[in-house]
């Protein structure tokens, strides 16, 4: 069984337990039996949902835990139901699953780093999940920029006195590429930031040109923005965690 489909039926399984009584918790034996996974995958899923905060877990004496599923544990599965009642039939949705993934993974991470930063990034989920605003998505370009700016200067250890953002930025990502081992590897991230960044100022540069404009900044410029914020946090984290 795939790590994925494992999560996901523990996931339902605890749901079912929580739709019965709310205050109940699974115990590990009883999670054995019913979702019949073998214990080291049991073990290791579990370890997996905690960290991404999608469940509550306290471990025994004896190896043995009691568990729970937790509202964003919930709201992953609506997510994923909702998703499944949208794809066509046959078709493997890739890359909803791994955009699924690095949301949650980052957002643990963001947690524990910088709750602001985290806290920031849901308003901006929040606003492109409304879909509908009297002033459009102009400003998320910005607020992407900023959560980036704000990402480094939380991982670095050497804060930089420069009043240049972007400047500070590129130097705390130097800090934090150093950690990396392989020195191609760092270039390709270093150059992704470059991108990423001018991308959003040509795009706040464009939005405060003001007048008339021959296309505007929609939904799914805003969408863009916050995808590639959160897959550039991801490299950077994944990166961090294996050195």
């Amino acid at each position: 069984m795939k790590d994925n489909e494992t999560r996901i039926r523990i996931l339902k399984y605890l749901k079912n337990v929580h739709d019965k009584d709310p205050s109940l918790y699974a115990d590990r034996v009883t999670m054995l039996q019913e979702c019949q996974i073998p214990d080291k995958e049991l073990g290791k899923s579990m370890k997996y949902l905690k960290d991404a905060d999608l469940i509550d877990m306290h471990m025994h004496l004896g190896g043995n835990f009691v568990a729970s599923i937790k509202e964003e544990g919930i709201e992953a599965l609506n997510v994923m139901a909702q998703r499944d009642s949208q794809k066509v039939k046959g078709a493997e949705p890739l890359i909803y699953s791994l955009i699924t993934e690095t949301k949650i993974y980052v957002d643990s991470e963001l947690k524990k780093l910088d709750p602001n930063i985290l806290t920031r990034l849901n308003f901006i989920y929040e606003d492109l999940m409304a879909q509908n605003h009297d002033y459009g998505f102009a400003r998320v370009a910005y607020d992407c920029r900023e959560v980036l700016i704000n990402f480094l200067d939380a991982l670095s250890s050497q804060p930089e006195n420069l009043e240049n953002k972007e400047e500070r930025a590129k130097i705390q990502l130097e800090h934090v590429l150093k950690a990396c081992k392989s020195e191609e590897h760092g270039q390709l991230i270093s150059e992704r930031f470059n991108y990423i960044i001018s991308y959003f100022n040509a795009l706040n540069n464009f939005m405060n040109k003001g007048g008339h404009r021959d296309i505007d900044f929609g939904l799914e410029d805003a969408k863009s923005c916050l995808i590639y914020t959160y897959l550039f946090m991801r490299d950077i984290l994944k990166l961090l965690d294996e050195h």
